[in-house]
């Protein structure tokens, strides 16, 4: 069986989407487009004469997650986590499988800023979005129940194989790629931390955001959004 996968960096803010594809059947799903990839990834799909099955969003409350045009060309269903379903977005529960040609992806429940926030699982390989990532001192961190984040990642992520390779949501000081032994020996956010830390941890991220930039980020994204946002 002969299978495709295509890595793609976004150069404006290192988010990252992924091309996966069963070249023998033909069929392909893509994780965490952008809507500015559009032409980018009809290329691809045109150039291995590819159907486009999925549209996948980790995380269901994230820019761009409506499939939009993509999904309008090739006629992809758009899935995210359970929030933020409607006509166009489509829920996946926590193991759902989801087939393309003789390949299938698993869902995975993973809250973290978002409740609903979801993982991919493919063969050997993880998306995760930003689940094993902290929010920068710029961004807002604000997060409904930490405690269901360190537990989605201790519990479920760090539970997969060693050798599982994990791909990111965004490129992290130039990382795009690393290994589930690698993030529970040394990720600094969950590594050697206890519950009660990161949930302290995650409150005082949230308190140094100013009030004032957390409201123009949520009137930002309301606009973005309209009635997909919860």
């Amino acid at each position: 069986m002969s299978v495709y996968f295509r890595q793609l960096v976004h150069d404006r803010d290192d988010s990252m989407c992924y091309l996966l594809a069963d070249l023998t059947g033909r069929e392909a799903v893509v994780i965490d487009p952008q809507p500015d990839q559009l032409d980018l990834l009809m290329a691809l799909l045109q150039e291995y004469d590819l159907r486009l099955v999925y549209a996948l969003f980790t995380d269901p409350s994230a820019r761009g997650r409506c499939c939009g045009a993509l999904c309008a060309y090739t006629g992809a269903q758009a899935i995210a986590g359970r929030a933020g379903a409607d006509d166009a977005l489509q829920p996946a529960a926590h193991g759902a499988l989801l087939a393309y040609g003789d390949e299938v992806v698993r869902v995975l429940s993973t809250p973290a800023r978002h409740p609903d926030a979801v993982s991919f699982l493919w063969r050997d390989r993880l998306f995760c979005g930003e689940a094993l990532h902290l929010p920068d001192g710029g961004s807002d961190a604000s997060c409904r129940n930490p405690g269901a984040w360190y537990d989605s990642v201790t519990r479920r992520l760090f539970l997969l194989p060693d050798e599982t390779l994990v791909f990111p949501g965004c490129r992290h000081d130039g990382r795009t790629v690393s290994t589930i032994a690698e993030e529970r020996r040394r990720n600094p956010a969950f590594s050697g931390v206890t519950r009660d830390a990161f949930i302290n941890d995650m409150a005082r991220l949230a308190a140094e955001f100013p009030s004032s930039r957390r409201q123009a980020t949520d009137a930002g994204i309301q606009r973005r959004a309209g009635p997909f946002q919860q």
